[in-house]
């Protein structure tokens, strides 16, 4: 598996294990987040801070979860310029937050 989950309270923490999200690490992604929605989770964290490379695929994941917390909040950690690039071509609404580190990422979900 290209990621792992932990369920906290009132949210998920979707950890990015791959260094490229890109079409031979999404289509389990997008499984995963379509099972945790269906699970109640409204609330996700997307921790993508070891990813430095994110294509197409990996946008439409997101945008997968931006869809799914529709009712909740997704909030993505990135210190990638080219994961941030590659997001800054969709504009979501409501906007997603990104964050640079996990710590300040579970701080956000917790308010």
């Amino acid at each position: 598996m290209n990621f792992k989950v932990e369920k906290r309270d009132t949210y998920s923490v979707i950890t990015m294990l791959s260094e490229r999200l890109d079409v031979h690490t999404t289509a389990e992604l997008r499984s995963e987040l379509v099972l945790l929605a269906g699970d109640s989770v409204k609330n996700m964290l997307l921790d993508l801070s070891s990813c430095n490379y994110c294509d197409t695929s990996g946008l439409s994941a997101i945008l997968i979860a931006h869809r799914l917390c529709k009712d909740g909040r997704l909030v993505l950690v990135s210190t990638s310029k080219s994961v941030e690039n590659m997001l800054s071509i969709q504009r979501f609404d409501p906007p997603v937050l990104i964050i640079e580190t996990l710590a300040e990422g579970e701080a956000e979900m917790e308010k």
